[in-house]
């Protein structure tokens, strides 16, 4: 199970509660949204009805949590409710399968206006969720060799390596890799408009790469020609491979594989290649797995490494988000 922290306080003003004292038309409040798991887009938000949500829940007060499912399928929630001032909390847990909200009943209506009882307090309610959501994954695709293709479907490719009829050349550390042109500029726009420059200029089909060892610059080749597997790769190797990529303008699926060897130690570093590869699912993963860090009061190693606004947004989500109605 991965587990994402939730924690919201909404600040009510009396003044719009007693507008809806009365109400025969459900009319509720709704608080701000705010992001749960960046990776997937879920959001959520509060809602209160001051005089029911239906007919028969006329003269009662009900709360509801609403979450927005984004990418996910299958939500669970375990999340507890409480009131500032007020002896009220309510805990309770809800499996969300679609984009809803789940309510539960807080308190008569004259029981909400009641100084004595506190709900209410120097003029304002404060109402406050705090949770964990919690996503059952399936395992992971990249334990089944991401970057290995379906044989039937590239065979006729893979077969291309180290076979005759290359027409380029690039030379690392002094040493050369033969390619195809037409494989490689169909993985690369960065590549067909080098083929292209080059045969406009009538040079030598031959290019020097200065930038990144003999080794990175094969396997990313082999990554174009589906000859590389997940198990091929390191976890230092998939962090050039992934800067390899960006810089040629490379589709893989090496920042989903990247997303998925996040731990403690290496969050930080992840995140700065991502931060430096444009790579926006893959910080979006190391931004959900800091902000649970950082909830749990857990150490986390090399935060320098972190860019200052990706610091702050990761502050920020673990912290408890505030809205006000007023």
């Amino acid at each position: 199970m991965f587990e994402y922290p939730i924690n919201l306080e909404w600040t009510i003003a009396e003044g719009r509660l007693k507008a809806l004292r009365d109400s025969s038309k459900n009319e509720r409040l709704v608080s701000d949204k705010f992001t749960a798991i960046h990776s997937s887009n879920v959001q959520y938000s509060l809602r209160i009805y001051p005089n029911g949500d239906e007919d028969k829940a006329r003269g009662k007060t009900w709360i509801f949590f609403n979450l927005e499912l984004g990418n996910e399928k299958t939500i669970e929630a375990e999340y507890q409710f409480s009131i500032k001032f007020a002896n009220w909390s309510f805990k309770t847990n809800d499996t969300f399968k679609e984009s809803t909200g789940y309510g539960i009943l807080c308190c008569t209506v004259d029981e909400l206006f009641d100084s004595d009882m506190k709900f209410i307090a120097n003029g304002k309610l404060t109402l406050k969720v705090e949770g964990i959501l919690k996503i059952e994954k399936a395992e992971s695709t990249c334990t089944r060799k991401i970057l290995q293709p379906k044989r039937q479907k590239s065979q006729s490719l893979r077969d291309l390596w180290n076979t005759d009829f290359e027409d380029f050349v690039f030379v690392v550390e002094e040493k050369k890799i033969k390619v195809h042109k037409c494989v490689l500029a169909v993985q690369s726009p960065v590549f067909a408009t080098m083929f292209k420059s080059a045969m406009r200029e009538t040079v030598e089909n031959e290019v020097v790469i200065s930038d990144f060892t003999f080794k990175i610059v094969e396997k990313a080749i082999k990554l174009c020609y589906k000859q590389l597997h997940v198990s091929d790769v390191t976890y230092d190797e998939s962090i050039l491979l992934l800067k390899f990529a960006d810089k040629y303008d490379i589709a893989s699926n090496l920042e989903k594989y990247l997303g998925d060897q996040i731990t403690v130690e290496n969050v930080c570093e992840i995140s700065k290649c991502a931060g430096e590869t444009n790579a926006l699912k893959l910080q979006n993963k190391c931004m959900d797995f800091l902000v649970l860090l950082l909830s749990k009061k857990e150490v986390v190693p090399n935060m320098e490494l972190l860019d200052k606004d990706f610091l702050i947004g990761a502050i920020t989500n673990s912290s408890c988000r505030k809205c006000q109605t007023l």
